[in-house]
This record gives structure tokens, C-alpha cells and sequence, in this order.
């Protein structure tokens, strides 16, 4: 059952600005649960890629496909965004990656300015922009340790032109630097627990980690079953089976 869902007036803001932040999304005792299973986890650093951007510094990035029995699996299943992520994209959906981004403390790098159906389009070979993201907050999100920043209402430009950037893919800057002059650029500083869900066209970038503080978060993602790729790629269709939002609480390691 999911006890937080979106209200009418969330839904239209998602719609009409290409994302929408919800406060306290997840409870504190959540977050202690996920905070000291990501902290802790080492596998995270050994599996990370990591990512350089235009003048070289380095942000971590964790990403699977196929989500199971394990303790961040109860989040990307968890009926809280399952549900949510199905009423934003309006037709049934499937998972189709969960990522940790790390980016640490004076050395963690920018995103460059990119959206995601950027990538999904091309390597992923979906056809219809029918997908989105939800990024929950592990520790706090500030302009100082490199926050997301968003144009707002930039979804509705459609898919801009994507190519290399350093390690990463980014827009081009020639379509992106009109942008800005009709469409306010958003930081969005999160606390624990926050969550955005954005849609897979909007314009988004994150400067490098000028702070003491670490930036973590976890993002899961989703995208229409009728979206699915219609051509056999790295991207893998997993059903989903969705699980209660106690079992963040409830789980214990087999």
C-alpha cells in the first residue's frame, strides 16, 4: 500500500515543469537504514564507474539493471515509486536501473549538461520519451557539494542532440545556451529523504563537490512496458514485482 501518494496539484507541477520535488518523502528511520548500508558498503566503490568531466575531476556512479531481494531492491520496488512513477508516466511501467552517485568532497566532478532520454534513445533504442527518474537523497543535496540543477520546463524542447564530454555524453551547448535565456535554472537542494522524480527530457547538469561533504544519492528509473527497446541491447527488460513500502523497515539480510 502506498501511503504517499501525489497530490493533483504535484501531478500538473510534474507535467507542466518536468519534475517536482517531494518533501520528506522517505522517514528518517528510512534514510538511517539506507545511509548506513551505502556508507558501509564497499562493493559500491569497487563496482562504481567513474566518470570524468570536461576539465578532468572524477564523480562515481554504482548502476545495475535487475532489481532482487536485496535492501536498495526495496526501494526501486518499494510501492512509493512504483506507484508514483506509474501515475507520472501514465501507463504501466518497468525498472530499468537503480544507480548510487557518489561524489565526494572537493574532488567529486560536474555532470555536464545532458538529459536522459539522450542516452536512453540512442544506446537503449527507446522510441518515445515515456520514462523518468527518481532521485532520493541520501545526505544532503547543496549548491556547495554540487547539487542537481534543472531547466525548468525544458522537457518540453524534445530531445536535443547528445555527444562526448570528457567520460560522459552532454547536450549540445549550442541548443542548451537558448535554453537558459526562457527557461529558469532550478538548484535543487534536497535533504535526506527528499525525492525528485524528473522527467527523461529534462535539461539537467551538477557542478563538482567544492564542499567537505560527500553528495550521495540513489536514483531509480523507469519507463513504460510499451517503451521497451526495439532492438536487442545492453539494456534488459526485468519484470517488476512491486513490495509494500515496510519492507525498507523489514528487511533483514538472508
Amino acid at each position: 500500500m502506498n501511503a504517499r501518494k501525489l497530490t493533483q496539484e504535484q501531478i500538473d507541477a510534474y507535467h507542466r515543469d518536468g519534475y517536482v520535488i517531494v518533501r520528506g518523502y522517505y522517514t528518517p528511520e528510512e534514510i538511517k537504514r539506507l545511509q548506513d548500508a551505502a556508507f558501509n558498503d564497499d562493493s559500491l566503490n569497487e563496482r562504481a564507474w567513474q566518470k570524468k568531466d570536461g576539465t578532468g575531476k572524477v564523480s562515481k556512479v554504482c548502476l545495475w539493471q535487475q532489481t532482487g531481494d536485496d535492501f536498495y531492491s526495496m526501494f526501486s520496488r518499494g510501492r512509493r515509486l512504483v506507484d508514483t512513477a506509474e501515475t507520472l508516466i501514465g501507463e504501466p511501467i518497468y525498472h530499468t536501473s537503480t544507480k548510487i552517485m557518489m561524489k565526494e568532497p572537493f574532488v567529486g566532478g560536474a555532470w555536464e549538461w545532458h538529459q536522459d532520454f539522450g542516452y536512453w534513445h540512442r544506446d537503449n533504442l527507446m522510441l518515445y520519451p515515456k520514462s523518468l527518474s527518481c532521485m532520493v537523497a541520501i545526505n544532503r543535496a547543496t549548491v556547495e557539494n554540487g547539487c542537481l540543477q534543472v531547466l525548468k520546463g525544458s522537457h518540453h524542447l524534445g530531445r536535443l542532440d547528445h555527444s562526448k564530454t570528457g567520460d560522459q555524453k552532454g547536450a549540445d551547448m549550442l541548443f542548451v545556451n537558448e535554453a537558459m535565456k526562457y527557461h529558469e535554472l532550478i538548484n535543487v537542494e534536497l535533504e535526506p529523504g527528499d525525492t525528485l522524480f524528473f522527467h527523461c527530457n529534462l535539461l539537467h547538469k551538477s557542478n563538482e563537490n567544492r564542499s567537505s561533504e560527500p553528495r550521495w544519492s540513489l536514483i531509480c528509473a523507469y519507463n513504460a512496458i510499451t517503451n521497451q527497446a526495439f532492438q536487442e541491447n545492453e539494456a534488459i527488460y526485468y519484470p517488476l514485482y512491486p513490495v509494500d513500502d515496510d519492507a525498507i523497515l523489514n528487511w533483514k539480510a538472508a
